[in-house]
């Protein structure tokens, strides 16, 4: 239904590339005013093409491992389009997979810092913001190995992304009362760049579709959820993984 989203504002991080892209267009396309957040330049290429498009956006070029920069996202929000309605907090980077006494302290400060701290940097923000006009959606993305950890898979990374799950139900607790709904997409192998290559067969393997998701299928369900069909969904960890986590 295009325009369902007319008069929304959309925050995303990881706005780039891959799903944090796709999400970032799918809102476009859907009629809200979109604020493009990532560390690489890119995401000012995206913001022109949206507004060539006939759509609505802007973007700022920061790290979400700085509270600064968060809070100034949802200060850009507010001055370029007057409110916040949605925030996908969806930036992240890979963990490298070695036993723990051979992990680095600074990988482990590093992972935990941009996809856990910063999920928490971006909703001390965006809430209240959101509360100026009744509530918001909040979306962050987690993964499988939030649900579950598997054999050799990076430690710093599945506890990051587990505690992205307990931070989620924490504020959907705590904010679900005040018209905020905080939600968890946990994709499972999704073809993007953060992907390494010598994981994608391993992973196709063990999924019962039989293929790799797309950036697409992650922002199709981000779209379902911040809809309004999807009011009562509030706490939620949805994995979006072709069955993954059940073979």
């Amino acid at each position: 239904m295009p325009g369902m989203y007319e008069g929304r504002v959309a925050l995303i991080t990881g706005a780039a590339r891959g799903i944090g892209e796709a999400t970032a267009r799918m809102f476009a396309e859907n009629g809200a005013s979109v604020v493009l957040a990532d560390l690489l330049q890119d995401v000012d290429k995206l913001a022109s093409e949206i507004n060539a498009g006939g759509g609505s956006a802007c973007a700022m070029v920061g790290s979400v491992a700085d509270p600064d920069y968060c809070e100034a996202l949802v200060g850009l929000a507010a001055s370029q389009f007057g409110r916040l309605d949605i925030a996908f907090n969806n930036a992240g980077i890979g963990g490298k997979p070695s036993p723990i006494e051979e992990l680095e302290i600074s990988q482990w400060k590093n992972v935990i810092e941009i996809n856990l701290n910063a999920v928490f940097y971006g909703i001390k923000f965006q809430i209240p913001e959101m509360l100026k006009n009744g509530g918001g959606v909040i979306i962050n993305t987690s993964s499988v190995l939030g649900l579950k950890p598997i054999p050799q898979s990076s430690i710093e990374y599945t506890a990051a992304k587990h505690g992205v799950i307990g931070l989620t139900r924490q504020v959907a607790v705590n904010y679900g009362g005040q018209g905020i709904r905080c939600n968890a997409v946990c994709p499972g192998f999704i073809d993007t760049p953060l992907v390494e290559d010598h994981a994608s067969e391993w992973f196709i393997e063990k999924t019962p579709s039989g293929r790799a998701g797309r950036p697409e299928d992650i922002a199709g369900v981000v779209k379902m959820l911040c809809s309004d069909d999807a009011e009562f969904v509030n706490g939620a960890s949805l994995q979006v993984d072709g069955g993954f986590v059940l073979a």
